[in-house]
């Protein structure tokens, strides 16, 4: 399991990150803890890229965190 990024939480204002494992990608927030699933192997590979937007990521460390968690 990888931890990624930061984003403001919609919830409650907290800093959100991404957690990127072999089933894909989930977003969880540190303060309230809500956790969302964003990503799974089959969906398209441009939503990695919005997501590493908004994670204020660069979109190959992204990609990169996918292969090696998805292909270990």
């Amino acid at each position: 399991m990888v931890e990624l990024g930061r984003a403001t939480c919609d919830e409650c204002g907290g800093r959100k990150v991404l957690i990127v494992n072999p089933k894909g990608v989930w977003s969880v927030c540190k303060r309230c803890g809500f956790m969302e699933w964003e990503w799974a192997p089959g969906d398209s590979i441009a939503y990695l890229e919005y997501l590493a937007s908004r994670y204020h990521l660069d979109p190959h460390s992204l990609l990169k965190a996918v292969e090696e968690a998805i292909n270990p």
